[in-house]
């Protein structure tokens, strides 16, 4: 599943292709995956020019002359932009077709991702984005206090409360359990028994972690793979997440389910 640094990665390459290009027409296969009525997202963004790319989280933004869309890759979403008419298959769901020849194709095997339209004034005041947290790569005036006091307002798994898109932005399964990892932190640990510190290294790791992945292009295993000519790299720098010995005390790292996901941790080192 693309996290924040693929997603920033994929903002990246696109910002380099489709920016200044003006969508010609959209073909919706796949209704469900248009959040709105297809037939008035069209509507909405047939005719304008791609001015910027943005991102919040996990989410993509394409900053329009007038308006916004917003898309959310979920588990297996990825986007191909080509010549036109050169791929076509059964899992490619929408198309935008640009003035110069080529076209955006979003392409999903489990149609889970969700493409949607806003206006200016809405993009932040509604959901999707409305309900997003704190996005640490992009906020560097954040409040260490503020953060620690909505993970304590949970009595749940840390693990499970930085899956929580609401408190910490971008974090998905793979860099939870790295973060957590270099945090020295159990996963199973309640979030409301964390101390202050605790909750800072957590941070600071976030930070950190996300950052190097960035550089590298985001983690390319499993069933996220870059479909924009760009190979991710973090994966060699991954400490614990589908790995078998603690790096740091040579024990056996526990591989184990929190919420229905899998988790690597090591009991030794993460208390």
């Amino acid at each position: 599943m693309p996290e924040l640094p693929e997603v920033e990665t994929v903002r990246r390459v696109l910002e380099g292709s489709i920016v200044n290009r003006k969508i010609e027409d959209v073909i919706v296969k796949y209704p469900p995956i248009i959040s709105d009525d297809s037939d008035t997202f069209k509507k909405n963004v047939i005719g304008k020019k791609i001015v910027s790319m943005s991102r919040l989280g996990k989410f993509l933004i394409f900053n329009l002359e007038n308006g916004n869309i917003i898309s959310h890759l979920r588990m297996e979403g990825k986007y191909f932009y080509l010549k036109k008419n050169e791929l076509d298959n059964k899992h490619i769901h929408v198309k935008f077709i640009f003035d110069n020849g080529y076209e955006l194709l979003y392409q999903d095997v489990r149609k889970f991702g969700r493409i949607c339209y806003k206006e200016n004034n809405d993009l932040y005041s509604t959901k999707p984005l409305k309900d997003v947290g704190i996005d640490l790569i992009l906020n560097k005036e954040f409040d260490y206090r503020n953060i620690y006091d909505k993970i304590l307002s949970r009595a749940m798994a840390i693990k499970t409360v930085l899956l929580d898109q609401s408190i910490i932005a971008g974090l998905g399964n793979i860099y939870v359990d790295e973060v957590l990892f270099k945090s020295s932190v159990n996963p199973h640990k309640k979030s409301n028994e964390l101390t202050f510190d605790e909750v800072k290294r957590i941070v600071d790791n976030t930070i950190s972690i996300l950052s190097k992945a960035i550089e590298y292009k985001g983690t390319t295993i499993r069933s996220y793979t870059s479909s924009l000519g760009v190979s991710g790299g973090y994966q060699d720098f991954l400490m614990v997440h589908t790995k078998t010995v603690c790096p740091t005390c040579k024990n056996e790292l526990i591989k184990d389910r929190i919420n229905g996901r899998s988790t690597y941790y090591c009991k030794y080192c993460q208390r």
